[in-house]
């Protein structure tokens, strides 16, 4: 997940992008803590990822994304504005948007869980391979799991949402 804080007019954008094996998908987008709906949004980026394009509608209304070094410029309606990027962990990202997010690139070893089964805190839930390591991603909460993002043997990278929990009362 990318969350996106502009430094120039003190507006705040949380950008949810999920690395899905399909291509990416916005999951949230917020102004200033309003959600935007996402139904109209593409998004679309560039094999170097240093650039990223939102589009709504026939192209009515774009966001260019453009990284330069680590600094994100933004193009909305003729204006320009410097945001930096807010790297999440795995269990900080749970926080903000339900999920458990890569805490680095690697292979998925093994998926422990299946969507709509219930979860204890801390059960491990998937096993990641990373740096010929493996690490167990557990599940920070008591909940369900609402959705698992990538399967056995794929490739993921960091920051990509693999397993989305919806939290018991």
């Amino acid at each position: 997940m990318k969350e996106y804080i502009n430094q120039t007019d003190g507006s705040n954008w949380a950008v949810g992008v999920i690395d899905t094996a399909s291509g990416y998908s916005a999951i949230k987008i917020e102004t200033d803590g309003e959600s935007l709906d996402l139904q109209d949004w593409r998004i679309s980026l560039d094999t170097l990822g240093d650039e990223a394009i939102l589009e709504r509608g026939d192209g009515e209304e774009r966001l260019v994304l453009v990284k330069v070094k680590d600094t994100w410029w933004i193009h909305h309606n003729g204006h320009i504005s410097r945001v930096d990027v807010v790297e999440r962990g795995a269990v900080s990202t749970f926080d903000n948007m339900g999920g458990l997010t890569s805490p680095m690139p690697g292979k998925i070893l093994s998926v422990m869980a299946s969507v709509g089964e219930p979860v204890d805190k801390g059960q491990t839930l998937l096993i990641l391979e990373a740096m010929k390591m493996e690490n167990r991603i557990c599940s920070p909460v008591d909940g369900i799991v609402s959705a698992i993002h990538y399967e056995v043997g794929d490739q993921v990278n960091q920051g990509a949402i693999l397993i989305a929990i919806e939290e018991s009362d």
